[in-house]
């Protein structure tokens, strides 16, 4: 299949806090960011301060070639915009970042100069992918893969579901049309589902389309606004956390919960793929889909998965060990390509860089039980409609390691991929593709209520 692409967003980029007055309009030469190798990206770059441009100011560029630096220029702005010139010698994503350069020689940071507070000294950014069609993990899938995770799929079969449902108060906008409860469902692991269900007031049994939303990567609840949300617009919605951890605690109370539980930062037990910690979250996957498949509201026909980051690799993992998933919204995925190392790239997920890249190469076992929670391994059992994104200012989850993924899903699948060439990550790239599938599917339901 070939690839299908929908770029996002305009490429001039603002600073989060223009009050403070600095900004930077960067642009490439190419307005999709997408390049052959052997040609030559043009980068162009103002500073802006309170709208004007900047004079007098030292912008810094550092540019790479994956996580390496390629290089860096610094220029005093007098003005005009300046230009910064890079390629790339194989399939691959180059990424420019800028900093305001202070008279110690550091670079600013905080309010009035970042692009997003994760990032405090980057007053703008922008990416370009070289050859991305043909980016290629390297062959690691375990031989038993899929009779591996049939057998996890068989264990999981012999825990009964049990779901606890209490039911909460909702907004004053959502009274009387959805009600919503906190869910918790038995699974195997240390710990079950949590999350919420939201189900429009009065649906009838085998009515609703299902969507099931998977937390990213943050010590907090389920969103059970989300959940709300989606559910108004008559579907049968479940949102659960990534860890499982009891709903409505606050943000503080997860992260107290998290010095003691989150062993060895989430890779306690990593030399085995059953004791790995990750590894639970794959269960918790599979047992949201059985409890909403569960519900009688479900019409049995359509299943939506989404997430993002962390929440994108779980929706990977949904939409390839349930046959049930009809549509699959991943964005800026977390979990693939462990192994993207050893080809001049990074690790995934906790992995990356070179103090846990030397943890993977330490004891072999590692590499092994990640491969058996790759997302580029995970890849060949989708069979659904698969909607992608990733912006290549995404420093965090790499584009070259999302288009390992996507350019591993089988030539059969309906797939698309939305980028942006001047976003990257916590919540800026948007899955245009998906959330225009996602707005029709809802758009075409009438819920059905007795």
């Amino acid at each position: 299949m070939k690839l299908r692409m929908l770029i996002n967003g305009v490429l001039a980029i603002t600073s989060a806090a223009a009050f403070a007055g600095y900004s930077l309009e960067v642009n490439l030469d190419k307005i999709d960011g997408y390049y052959k190798v052997g040609e030559e990206t043009v980068c162009t770059a103002r500073l802006m301060n309170s709208g004007k441009p900047a004079v007098g100011e030292k912008l810094r560029c550092t540019v790479k070639r994956e996580r390496a630096v390629f290089k860096q220029d610094e220029f005093v702005c007098d003005g005009n915009a300046v230009t910064i010139k890079a390629s790339m010698d194989r399939p691959g994503w180059l990424f420019f970042g800028f900093e305001i350069i202070g008279k110690d020689g550091n670079p600013l940071k905080g309010e009035g100069i970042f692009k997003h507070r994760m990032k405090p000294t980057i007053v703008g950014e922008i990416g370009a992918m070289y050859d991305a069609d043909k980016i290629r993990a390297l062959d690691a899938r375990p031989a038993d893969f899929d009779t591996y995770w049939d057998s996890c799929r068989a264990k999981l079969d012999q825990i009964p579901l049990e779901p606890k449902l209490t039911e909460v108060d909702v907004p004053k906008a959502f009274q009387g049309k959805v009600k919503c409860y906190s869910a918790e469902i038995k699974c195997l692991g240390r710990t079950p589902v949590t999350g919420y269900l939201a189900v429009p007031v009065d649906a009838k049994p085998k009515s609703l389309p299902a969507c099931v939303d998977y937390l990213s990567m943050v010590w907090q609840d389920a969103s059970k606004k989300v959940a709300l949300e989606t559910a108004s617009r008559g579907v049968l919605a479940l949102y659960v956390s990534w860890h499982g951890l009891p709903t409505g605690k606050t943000e503080d109370e997860y992260k107290k919960i998290a010095r003691t539980w989150y062993e060895e930062g989430g890779k306690a037990g990593d030399t085995d793929r059953d004791t790995w910690f990750g590894h639970d979250m794959f269960f918790r996957v599979m047992r949201a889909l059985d409890f909403i498949k569960s519900r009688p509201e479900w019409n049995g026909k359509e299943l939506i998965v989404r997430g993002g980051s962390l929440g994108g690799i779980q929706t990977i993992a949904a939409a390839a060990l349930d046959k049930d998933v009809t549509v699959a919204v991943v964005s800026v995925p977390s979990g693939c390509e462990y192994n993207g190392y050893k080809q001049g790239r990074d690790a995934a997920a906790l992995y990356r860089g070179k103090e846990f890249v030397a943890r993977i190469e330490a004891d072999p076992r590692r590499a092994v039980t990640l491969a058996y929670h790759d997302g580029v391994n995970f890849a060949p059992r989708i069979k659904c409609d698969i909607y992608v994104c990733t912006g290549f200012a995404d420093e965090l989850c790499t584009p070259s390691s999302v288009f390992a993924f996507y350019n591993a899903l089988p030539a059969t699948a309906r797939k698309f991929m939305s980028s942006t060439p001047s976003t990257g990550h916590y919540g800026t790239t948007k899955n245009t593709a998906g959330d225009k599938r996602l707005l029709d599917t809802f758009r075409s339901v009438t819920v059905s209520h007795d």
